[in-house]
């Protein structure tokens, strides 16, 4: 039995108090502190409320959102700059949505048998959920 504990990879140390050696048992996990789970003495962290940009005029010639400085050099609102000025790639990235299925992707590219471990960890973890239970 001795031999199972050294090799569970979840153990916690104890000290035999008559042999002066240590002695690996596997313990419960600890319970969460009361009070929803807060730290000792600290503040609880709460979300921070975001305002979304309404004024449609700063819509179309800023790019909100992007610049989260608000004070200093920084914080000088980023215009959007002319097609010209941006990099030809950038019009050319593949953004329709939704993603082609397995079906009509060809098995020759990366991106095929990408999808398909994707697909097979997926199932691997539903297998795993539905043995626990």
């Amino acid at each position: 039995m001795l031999n199972r504990l050294l090799r569970c990879p979840c153990r916690l140390t104890m000290l035999h108090p008559t042999v002066h050696s240590q002695i690996l048992i596997r313990g419960a996990k600890a319970k969460a502190a009361a009070g929803g789970g807060k730290a000792k003495g600290g503040k609880a962290m709460g979300k921070p409320v975001l305002t979304a940009e309404t004024d449609a005029k700063k819509l179309l010639s800023q790019v909100c959102g992007l610049n989260y400085a608000t004070e200093g050099p920084l914080s000088e609102p980023i215009h959007i700059k002319p097609d010209s000025e941006y990099p030809d790639w950038l019009f050319k990235l593949d953004i329709k949505r939704p993603k082609p299925s397995l079906e009509q992707m060809d098995p020759s590219t990366k991106e095929y048998w990408e999808k398909v471990k994707s697909q097979m960890d997926a199932r691997h973890r539903r297998i795993l959920q539905l043995r626990r239970k």
